[in-house]
């Protein structure tokens, strides 16, 4: 939504206390404080896109991690292997974190808003805040134990 008045900035769909609400409730943020989730907030960009739209597809670089704000997202993996990812959670991640190429599509399954945070980003804000790398490891590590 633009703005009528000149040298007005660009509205965004979230205002950023709205952003930092939200990914307060993300899965993967869920043992972050408020001071983390100001610093993720900061780096947090908005994407929409439309039903059928492909976010990435298997073997992209994996360049960002994503939290579904609106909508849903089907990740149609190689080995038949799909799921759909819902509002407050993130996909993505697995694949920055170990620096692997994407091993699945993802598809808006119906119009969706995410916010993307880069792997630059991520890693830059990480190098700096071990609050954040231990509220991902506190979120991750469960995940890990129920694999085995």
């Amino acid at each position: 939504m633009m703005s009528s008045q000149p040298n007005a900035p660009a509205m965004t769909e979230l205002a950023r206390i709205e952003t930092v609400v939200f990914l307060q409730s993300v899965d993967i943020f869920s043992f972050c404080r408020a001071e983390e989730i100001l610093r993720i907030a900061a780096i947090a960009n908005e994407r929409c896109f439309a039903a059928g739209e492909p976010i990435f597809d298997s073997g992209d670089a994996a360049d960002s991690l994503y939290c579904v704000v609106r909508g849903e997202v089907k990740l149609l993996g190689d080995s038949g292997s799909d799921r759909t990812i819902s509002p407050l959670n993130a996909f993505g991640v697995l694949e920055i974190l170990t620096g692997s190429l994407r091993t699945a599509c993802a598809r808006a399954e119906s119009d969706t808003l995410v916010l993307a945070i880069g792997a630059d980003d991520f890693f830059d804000l990480l190098a700096h805040n071990i609050e954040i790398i231990k509220a991902l490891f506190r979120h991750l590590i469960p995940h890990f134990q129920e694999a085995r």
